[in-house]
C-alpha cells in the first residue's frame, strides 16, 4: 500500500468512507462491518472516513475498531476521519464531543467541516482541538461543485489542511481549479465516490475490456477506476465505501500498483463512457 500525508499524518492511498454502508445496527451486520475492518488492518487501508450524519456509521466504527484483529492495539493501525455537520458553536462542540464518544477515541485524525457548513463557526473550534492535540488535521468537505467557489476562498485562508470532493473517471470538475490550488497550498485531498456509489461498476452495460490493464496487475474494473483516482498525485486517498469484506480486499490492491501512464487514464475514460 502506498502511503501519503494530510499535514504530517500518513494515510493509505486507498482509504474507506462509510456512508450507508455502516449505517447497520444488527450483531450480525455489525460483525461484517468487524470482519471489513480486519481486512483494512490486514491489507493497509489505514484511512476510515464518516460523519455524524451518516446514522449508526461513527458508532459501528468505534465498535470493530476495538476487537478488529484480536486487541486494541490496532487501532493505532488505523487514521479516523469524521465530521462536524451543524450549526453554531455550542451545538458543534457537542456534537464533535459525541463523535469522539461514538467512535471509542480519544483522538481524531482529521476533523472536517461538512458541506462547509457554518464553517467560520466551526474553524475555531477545529483549531482549538488540534492545538490542544485531540485532532490531527483539520478538513473542509463539499459534494456540489457549485461550492467550489467558497472551499477556495477557505483553502487560501491557510487554516486547513485538507479538503474532500468528488473525483472520479468522469466526475472531474475539481480538476480545473480546485486540484491545482491544493498543489500550490500543500493541502491534502480526498476523493470521495470515486467509484460514483459502485455505478461505474455494477452499473456498466457491457464489460470493460481488460486486456491493455493486465501488465499493470489490474484485476477489476474497481481497480482500474481506483488506480485511475490515485494516479492523479493530486490526490492524497480514495475513499470508495464497502458492505462487503472481500471488496476491501479487491480495493487495496489499486493501491500497490503505481501511477497508471496518462494513455491508460484517457483508455480508462473512455472504455468507461462506452460500457455505461
Amino acid at each position: 500500500m502506498e502511503y501519503r500525508q494530510i499535514a504530517n499524518i500518513d494515510v493509505s492511498a486507498i482509504g474507506m468512507g462509510t456512508y450507508l454502508s455502516f449505517d447497520v445496527r444488527s450483531e450480525r451486520d455489525i460483525a461484517v462491518r468487524r470482519d471489513i475492518i480486519a481486512n483494512c488492518i490486514q491489507t493497509g487501508v489505514s484511512l476510515i472516513d464518516s460523519s455524524p450524519m451518516y446514522g449508526n456509521a461513527e458508532r459501528v466504527i468505534g465498535l470493530t475498531t476495538g476487537r478488529a484483529g484480536g486487541g486494541e492495539g490496532e487501532r493505532e493501525k488505523l487514521r479516523f476521519a469524521t465530521k462536524v455537520w451543524t450549526t453554531g458553536r455550542t451545538e458543534g462542540q457537542r456534537q464533535i464531543r459525541e463523535s469522539f464518544e461514538r467512535m471509542g477515541t480519544d483522538y481524531i485524525d482529521l476533523l472536517q467541516v461538512h458541506n462547509l457548513l457554518d464553517w467560520r463557526t466551526h474553524l475555531d473550534t477545529l483549531e482549538d482541538l488540534k492545538e490542544r492535540g485531540a485532532i490531527g488535521a483539520i478538513g473542509i468537505t463539499h459534494n456540489a461543485a457549485g461550492a467550489y467557489p467558497e472551499m477556495m476562498r477557505i483553502m487560501r485562508t491557510g487554516r486547513i489542511d485538507a479538503i474532500q470532493v468528488p473525483y472520479n473517471v468522469l466526475e472531474r470538475r475539481c480538476e480545473a481549479e480546485v486540484l491545482p490550488l491544493a498543489e500550490d497550498l500543500g493541502i491534502a485531498v480526498l476523493a470521495m465516490e470515486p467509484l460514483q456509489k459502485g455505478r461505474y461498476v455494477t452499473g456498466l452495460k457491457q464489460s470493460p475490456d481488460m486486456t491493455p490493464l493486465a501488465e499493470f496487475g489490474v484485476e477489476t474494473w474497481a481497480q482500474a477506476l481506483l488506480a485511475w483516482v490515485i494516479s492523479d498525485h493530486r490526490i492524497t486517498s480514495a475513499i470508495p465505501a464497502t458492505s462487503r469484506p472481500e471488496r476491501i480486499l479487491e480495493n487495496a490492491k489499486a493501491g500497490s500498483m503505481g501511477h497508471l501512464p496518462s494513455e491508460l487514464r484517457e483508455y480508462v475514460r473512455k472504455e468507461t463512457e462506452k460500457c455505461l
